[in-house]
């Protein structure tokens, strides 16, 4: 099923063919829907599959940390891993990673850094005991404001690339089947943006391909990361509960073009998403329309922004919580798509109580009908 022929040592160079804000003007959050060319490439993907994605860093970063070194950006320099010769400019853009500051490059400025009261500090930090500290100060900084912060210590446009990172590809889930959009891939980008240390910083990747790569150009270097499991049941019969929030809703509209659109699915589909405002946050919503027109979809809504009280995706499923626990003992697979750090623990939390209620059980009982569901395959999580 998967493309052999381009991975994550030898990209393709897909297109932006179009992008357009999926937020609307006077919501808090900027998210984008995303179309990358890949015609030509032969390269295939199955609904739940991600994309990984190399992205450039916006120029004007670039040129900060240039001249925090004190250099042109004409030098030559060598990536040791690779042997491959790079200017430092082209370098800096896009094969090192200039937002994070590597433990080489905390360790090594020091142990160069002549002002003893900085020394001091950042010995200080480097503790065992100061982990927490250290991370809170790392996330802080970028590379050229932690140089400029230390400007008694310099360093040559080399040196400065034995002691960075390289820039990883960002994975983002695929929100579109292609069984129904042929040669393209659809990405949902949460453009991130936030301020730390008293600058404005971007999240890499959502700011290249939301502004900074060209639209039709062929230089968005892109693989394919098969899902692992995440995927749809062989049986297109099998009913699917999906909870989204925010961009998490991404691989469930690829479910869903593929089932109803492509594949006319007469079976179940439950979808629940949430955002801030409706007025505002309400992704692809003709689209939902379009799937209901289509066949069965049941669209559970959850603005937390709307009303006083904040509302949740898993304060939905209690509230159909008898129904919810019907659909898993009539075989529903059961998705969870979004953020690992809150949302994912507080739907399961949510899960095992329905389990408990709804099947009275114990709670020993319900972990063990969640663990069977893990084992069976049919509770799936891609949470980040």
């Amino acid at each position: 099923m998967h493309s052999p022929s381009y991975s994550r040592q030898q990209p393709f160079s897909a297109c932006i063919q179009a992008r357009h804000a999926l937020s609307k003007p006077g919501s808090q959050k900027r998210t984008h829907h995303v179309v990358l060319n890949i015609r030509g490439s032969n390269i295939t993907y199955a609904a739940g599959d991600s994309v990984g994605i190399f992205p450039k860093h916006d120029p004007s970063l670039v040129k900060k940390t240039l001249e925090v070194v004190g250099a042109s950006g004409e030098e030559m320099v060598v990536v040791k891993q690779s042997g491959e010769k790079w200017s430092f400019s082209d370098y800096l853009t896009g094969k090192a990673n200039i937002t994070d500051i590597s433990p080489k490059l905390f360790r090594e400025v020091a142990a160069r850094q002549s002002n003893s009261y900085k020394r001091a500090q950042l010995e200080e930090l480097g503790r065992e005991e100061q982990r927490a500290t250290l991370k809170a100060y790392l996330s802080e900084h970028e590379v050229w404001d932690f140089l400029r912060a230390h400007e008694e210590v310099s360093f040559s446009a080399q040196e400065l690339t034995d002691l960075l990172m390289p820039l990883l590809p960002r994975f983002y889930s695929i929100s579109s089947s292609q069984k129904w959009v042929g040669e393209e891939i659809h990405l949902t980008v949460a453009h991130f943006e936030y301020e730390a240390n008293g600058h404005a910083r971007r999240g890499v990747c959502s700011h290249y391909l939301c502004h900074l790569a060209d639209l039709d150009a062929p230089t968005v270097p892109l693989f394919i990361q098969p899902s692992r499991g995440f995927g749809l049941p062989q049986n297109p019969q099998t009913p699917l509960i999906m909870i989204g929030p925010g961009t998490g809703v991404a691989p469930f509209r690829a479910f869903l073009q593929e089932r109803l659109l492509h594949g006319a699915s007469k079976s179940k589909h439950w979808l629940f998403f949430g955002e801030r405002q409706r007025a505002y946050d309400f992704f692809y919503e003709e689209e939902w329309d379009l799937f209901s027109r289509h066949g069965h979809l049941r669209l559970d809504l959850a603005f937390s922004r709307d009303q006083l009280h904040k509302v949740y995706v898993q304060d939905r499923m209690l509230e159909s919580g008898n129904e919810l626990f019907q659909w898993l003992e009539e075989g529903a697979y059961l998705y969870v798509c979004g953020d690992a750090g809150k949302m994912a623990k507080d739907v399961e939390a949510a899960l095992q109580a329905i389990i408990e209620k709804f099947g009275k059980k114990t709670e020993q009982e319900a972990k063990e009908y969640l663990k069977l569901l893990r084992q069976e395959k049919r509770y799936l999580r891609d949470v980040y």
